[in-house]
């Protein structure tokens, strides 16, 4: 079913009768995997039932449970034969799809802009221009390459037409090609040939095809722009006939793609120039040149429509020249200018002026492999700083991320926020001084894209108070992202068994959902100021015990109430919680049985937490953040040394929570240290301290030699 569904996902354009086809197979696939852990969960209960009666009553009860998951089983596999049947007779995934096309490649229309309404790019284009020209170089006779990088509708195609223009009459010979995410290669030279003036037969045959273009091109000074490559593997092809003959000749390449920006710069003499988006000045003049002339011209009434749609755009000048082609199309309208403000990513869908859009920016998530197009980016906010650590660690709750040898699961998922970030799918935000990314945006009309995709594939159901809700009997994850004081009228009719991710954003009540959830992975609730002040009852997180199957749970509130024990919870594998105050009825945590658990977060405010019953079982932990040394037993403390895959602490001692002597606090930070020392020794990398101003301590907390 799997692969199946990954060559469906690499067509473009499905008919209905496959999508429909697509659709159940993938809800099918959902369930099987749902019964499958249902079942594993149900079959490693009870074992350790004491006494007569009560091993007696669980094991009628799996009885039960298991003649429940035997009809489940026997009715998936009646639907698993319906399909393959209907596979069958419809012929279904054995023929390619055609992919779906524009009409007019947007390139096209790029390469024949009028110099005078450009905007923004004479900068870039005169510097590149001078790299190339400058005949004082003394290696101007050397072949040099430019790579022009930057993700869809920045204007690569555009600025490398510009450039071209501008110099092309240098050459004897010049050549602009296109290329596409899967290119014909021997298409592409034959293009080549024909652009550099070749007029002999040509052969369908790369090598011949490559021998007549480094012939041809031998003794000649050339020109030659490859727009929008994709991959290394074309550009080492392609390369292969460009010959260092000291003419001066030059290769000008784009891609969205920055290590394919980086290989094909690295030789030849090469350069790489990043495009960025428009500057503020640059992006209004752009917008007001296509729908009043000029900026000044903009009637008062508009101004704030225009500049909300403008910060949506970004800078990016394809999105910029669709928007406001869009906008045109309906005069000055104003109401249906607000209209179109409140449902872009409807118009993206469906309206033939955004096609051209629509078509560029698919065209990154198609390239994308299987693995990394999970839609997971759609369950954030507009505008939103997306943590590295949050999405990997979701992704790995969800299962997207498999099992590689010599790397554990965090490796791999960051191996793929990286790709992402390397195809420009995300921007980083925030980074530290080494490089290494802390957070991501997702632009706002490639969010638009993701979600369309959601909604396609029925991966996400956002509730947004702008847009009516899907209400469909197979919700899977849920993306809940509203300011009201209630739950929009619609929830209550979701079923919600079956849901996977439950996302919440922003001051809506949710606390009447969770107990209708039973399959639940992955629980993120971000509260804003929900629950009040210390005397409120605050957000009660107590019942969360019967989500046998939750794998990652974070919650930001200023009143939480959490549960006395989370030992049922056995595949918890990131327990983050951020709390200004907890119920002061239970200042500890029972976490010593979760023995999946990979990232502790506890809550860093007044009511610091004890890890009641220690951490001594916790072998997977990775990550322990606001451990407080006063509130821990010295056991504890000591036990910490056996936690050998501990990669990050961050240690915290308030010490106002509880009334102990110096030789006491002494103990604890001897223990510390010692515990510190066989942690260095393993998998530390990260050690930070937090302690409160004012605490003497007989041994200041230097932890021999690590710096804090």
């Amino acid at each position: 079913m799997n692969a199946a569904l990954e060559k469906l996902a690499n067509m473009e354009k499905l008919d209905v009768q496959t999508r429909v086809w697509r659709d159940k197979v993938r809800e099918m696939a959902y369930d099987i995997e749902d019964c499958i852990d249902v079942f594993m969960h149900h079959l490693g209960q009870g074992d350790d039932k004491e006494g007569l009666f009560h091993k007696t009553a669980w094991r009628i009860r799996k009885l039960r449970v298991r003649y429940q998951i035997a009809n489940k089983i026997q009715e998936i596999r009646a639907r698993v034969v319906e399909q393959s049947e209907s596979r069958e007779r419809y012929k279904i995934v054995e023929s390619e799809a055609t992919p779906a096309v524009p009409p007019v490649d947007p390139r096209v229309q790029a390469m024949f802009k009028d110099a005078k309404r450009l905007v923004g790019i004479d900068g870039l284009r005169d510097e590149i221009t001078e790299v190339l020209m400058e005949e004082g170089d003394s290696n101007f006779g050397q072949l040099k390459v430019v790579s022009i990088m930057g993700f869809g509708g920045l204007g690569k195609t555009t600025l490398a037409n510009q450039v071209y223009t501008t110099i092309k009459n240098e050459f004897q010979c010049k050549a602009f090609v296109s290329f596409s995410r899967s290119p014909d290669i021997a298409k592409i030279l034959k293009d080549i040939l024909s652009g550099v003036g070749y007029v002999m037969n040509m052969s369908d045959d790369v090598d011949k095809l490559l021998m007549a273009l480094t012939q041809h091109l031998a003794d000649k000074r050339y020109l030659i722009v490859i727009d929008d490559i994709w991959s290394i593997t074309d550009w080492n092809i392609i390369k292969c006939a460009f010959l260092q003959n000291r003419k001066g000749s030059r290769v000008i390449l784009t891609t969205r793609i920055q290590e394919v920006a980086t290989a094909c710069s690295s030789e030849f003499q090469g350069h790489l120039y990043e495009m960025q988006p428009l500057k503020n000045h640059d992006s209004r003049r752009l917008f007001f040149k296509r729908l009043f002339n000029t900026e000044d011209s903009c009637p008062n009434k508009y101004r704030e429509i225009s500049e909300d749609m403008l910060r949506k755009c970004r800078g990016v000048p394809l999105a910029i020249t669709s928007i406001a082609s869009l906008l045109a199309t309906h005069g000055k309208d104003i109401e249906k200018w607000e209209k179109i403000q409140h449902s872009i990513g409807y118009e993206l869908e469906t309206h033939p002026t955004m096609e051209w859009m629509r078509h560029v920016l698919s065209l990154s998530y198609n390239d994308l492999p299987h693995y990394l197009r999970t839609l997971y980016l759609g369950t954030y906010p507009e505008d939103y700083q997306i943590m590295k650590v949050d999405l990997v660690r979701q992704w790995i709750a969800e299962g997207f991320v498999p099992e590689k040898q010599g790397l554990d699961l965090e490796e791999v998922a960051e191996g793929y926020f990286n790709e992402l970030i390397n195809r420009n799918m995300i921007q980083p935000v925030d980074s530290s001084a080494s490089g290494e990314v802390w957070t991501c945006q997702v632009h706002d009309l490639k969010l638009d894209l993701i979600l369309l995709k959601c909604k396609e594939e029925n991966f996400i159901n956002t509730i947004d108070g702008l847009h009516n809700m899907r209400v469909t009997s197979q919700v899977r994850r849920i993306c809940h992202q509203i300011h009201t004081e209630n739950i929009p009228s619609g929830t209550e009719r979701m079923s919600l068994s079956q849901v996977r991710s439950y996302m919440f954003y922003r001051a809506a009540k949710c606390a009447l959902i969770l107990s209708k959830f039973e399959l639940l992975r992955v629980l993120n609730l971000e509260l804003d100021s929900y629950g009040g002040g210390p005397d409120s009852t605050g957000f009660d997180l107590s019942g969360i015990s019967h989500l046998f199957l939750l794998r990652y749970l974070k919650v930001r509130g200023f009143h939480l109430r959490l549960p006395k024990k989370f030992g049922k919870l056995q595949h918890l594998m990131t327990l983050d919680v951020t709390s200004n105050w907890l119920d002061s009825t239970n200042p500890s945590l029972d976490v010593a049985s979760l023995s999946s658990l990979r990232h502790l977060i506890l809550p860093r405010n007044p009511k610091c937490l004890e890890l009641r019953n220690g951490v001594r079982k916790l072998k997977n932990l990775q990550t322990l953040l606001w451990f407080d040394i006063s509130m821990n037993a010295v056991e504890t403390i000591r036990h910490l040394s056996e936690l050998t895959n501990l990669r990050e602490l961050s240690l915290m001692d308030k010490g106002a929570t509880r009334e102990q002597d110096s030789d006491t606090r002494a103990l604890k930070h001897d223990t510390m240290a010692a515990s510190l020392r066989t942690l260095g020794n393993n998998n530390l990398r990260a050690l930070s301290t937090s302690f409160s101003a004012g605490k003497s301590l007989h041994h200041p907390p230097t932890y021999g030699g690590w710096t804090t």
